[in-house]
């Protein structure tokens, strides 16, 4: 907040934005490998839902509710880990980029890229493998991270 101005959203480097990566990764894929360990079939099934919707938007090309169904998708995994402090530190680096989720999806072949990833974490959790979900996860995030990392190097050259 700004005195007598209201409040602004303070931009990101892109040191801030590879920093933030790295640890998302990080706990991302701590979160998948104590959802391998600790996911309820339940929520398994929940995550195989999750990803034939995922499926049925990209099909549409419905980009908007794609974004809020990768959001959903990485909530239930969070859920899963049964770690609640984890789920406060990963949705409090997830909501300073959450703005630069749309830029990272809208790449062409990107939304294909992050289906085929999370189809990779959610097997891997069904098969109880914490180090397979762990790489994945940090493998998905890592390629998230360099999609948007180009596209704002592009941008910033346009200008």
């Amino acid at each position: 907040m700004v005195p007598r101005k209201g409040a602004y959203v303070a931009s990101l480097s892109i040191e801030d934005i590879t920093s933030l990566f790295e640890i998302r990764g990080a706990l991302e894929a701590l979160a998948a490998g104590l959802a391998a360990k600790r996911a309820s079939s339940e929520e398994i099934k929940e995550m195989e839902r999750n990803l034939l919707t995922e499926e049925e938007l990209f099909a549409a090309n419905n980009v908007f509710e794609m974004i809020e169904m990768d959001a959903k998708f990485h909530e239930l995994i969070y859920s899963a880990s049964r770690n609640q402090r984890l789920q406060n530190m990963i949705k409090d680096l997830r909501d300073q980029i959450q703005r630069f989720r749309a830029t990272s999806l809208s790449i062409p072949g990107r939304m294909r890229l992050a289906l085929e990833e999370h189809r990779k974490i959610v097997e891997a959790i069904m098969a109880g493998d914490v180090i397979k979900a762990q790489e994945v996860t940090a493998e998905h995030l890592r390629k998230a991270k360099k999609v948007l990392l180009k596209v704002i190097a592009a941008e910033e050259e346009a200008e």
